[in-house]
């Protein structure tokens, strides 16, 4: 019986040991051999740099090496290497892309399977963050919290629930229903009026959203609404950032058309969506009231040009071709205006995980490749309000890294071929061995 009990006593000291090596083995510190580091505050390349890390946070950047006194570390002395990417208008519980997929057939559940799988794609691709802009059903915010969870793969999520939209606006479900039909509930949960609106933010609030978005005009993607044409009025809008200021929340504006873009940049939002048919006084707005203009040139592109989709019904007197190159001139105008912009590309629109191919249609468009990579780092980060934490790659922040083959700096396209990707402190994809 002793002896027995002897056994068992062994055991679990032997287990409790190589639990706590197994704890401690887990919290050591991680070592990166970088052979070029992008500072992409500067645009420096610095060669030959020592990134430690413990946890999930960098806790030291080495210039001068001594790698003597390391026991282990990862070698990318071939690569660069440059903060997470960051997304700020995703979608990853949307399949719009998938034509084969209709919304009023969908179970609930099926938004949620579909962002595991959309989510882990955006991870692959570099994107350690994202701003997710619009889920249904409270889908993002459960992935969100998922991937928090350790459950599934996929990056840091910033979520604003379902848009906040009026009667017939953009995001409203059965606009093409006849007069006397009616759906209840209605999925895109239109309200009206300043009461409706508050009411509409404090219920997404209570859900656990990160952000408010409303929409300020109509749309692309929904039946009977007009993009160019503003939605609600500025102080149906201010009601919304009232309360979403009130929890220390911040706004995303959907806003096509110039009144639109001007009412949200009046009622105080942080951002801007879109700016498809922005004009030269929206601009002037963006830069006295300090808001991000987020532009999804590679959603247009592929919408208007690769699939060449039918907007016949949007009252816009542009052929797909047209509308396109005159959204790109838009960006460029903002760009040498000075507005502040962010990097965003609408994923849902497109096949989730080619949100890179978005920083050549940046460049095409004006915009010199350090400034790109900003807008999808430290621009985009304070967008979010994450900017102390991350954006870029500095002692305390969080360890969120990717690597590459090149200098992004001389070949942005590079960008859609990530090697290394790290989020947190863990590794996610390394082709580099």
């Amino acid at each position: 019986m002793i002896q027995r009990l002897l056994k068992i006593i062994l055991f679990l000291l032997v287990f409790l040991l190589l639990s706590l090596h197994g704890a401690l083995a887990q919290e050591s510190a991680q070592h990166i051999l970088a052979g070029n580091l992008l500072d992409v505050r500067t645009g420096q390349l610095k060669q030959n740099v020592l990134i430690s890390i413990q946890g999930n946070t960098i806790t030291k950047i080495s210039y001068q090496l001594d790698l003597s006194e390391i026991d282990d570390y990862l070698d990318l002395s071939e690569y660069t290497v440059l903060p997470g990417l960051i997304d700020c208008h995703t979608h990853l519980t949307g399949p719009s892309f998938n034509k084969s997929l209709d919304v009023y057939e969908l179970p609930i559940a099926s938004y949620g399977i579909l962002g595991s799988l959309y989510a882990k794609k955006t991870l692959h691709a570099g994107f350690t963050t994202v701003r997710d802009v619009g889920g249904y059903f409270f889908s993002d915010v459960a992935l969100r919290d998922a991937i928090k969870d350790g459950w599934i793969e996929g990056p840091r999520m910033y979520v604003s629930g379902k848009a906040i939209t009026m009667t017939g606006g953009h995001g409203a479900w059965g606009n093409w229903m006849a007069p006397h039909l009616k759906l209840e509930p209605n999925p895109g949960n239109p309200v009206d009026g300043e009461v409706e609106v508050k009411k509409r933010a404090r219920t997404l609030i209570k859900s656990g959203v990160d952000l408010l978005k409303i929409n300020a005009t109509g749309g692309f993607g929904t039946s009977n609404s007009i993009p160019g044409a503003a939605s609600f009025s500025v102080e149906e809008i201010q009601a919304a950032v009232i309360e979403a200021n009130k929890r220390g929340l911040r706004v995303a504006a959907h806003a096509h058309g110039a009144d639109g873009i001007k009412n949200a940049i009046k009622a105080g939002v942080n951002s801007i969506e879109h700016g498809t048919f922005l004009d030269q006084e929206s601009l002037d707005l963006m830069r006295q009231y300090g808001v991000y203009l987020v532009m999804d040139l590679l959603a247009a592109y592929i919408s208007l040009i690769e699939m060449n989709e039918d907007i016949t019904d949007k009252e816009i007197d542009q052929s797909n071709q047209e509308l396109y190159y005159d959204y790109a001139k838009k960006f460029g105008m903002a760009y040498k205006k000075g507005v502040k912009m962010a990097f965003g590309t609408d994923a849902s629109i497109f096949e989730h995980g080619r949100n890179a191919e978005q920083f050549k249609l940046m460049q095409d468009a004006g915009m010199k490749p350090l400034h790109i990579i900003q807008s999808a780092t430290i621009n985009a980060a304070e967008l979010i309000g994450i900017d102390k934490k991350t954006g870029s790659v500095e002692d305390g922040k969080w360890a969120d890294l990717i690597a590459v083959k090149g200098n992004p700096l001389e070949n942005i396209e590079i960008l859609e071929d990530v090697s290394f990707v790290m989020k947190d402190g863990k590794i996610y994809k390394s082709k580099t061995e």
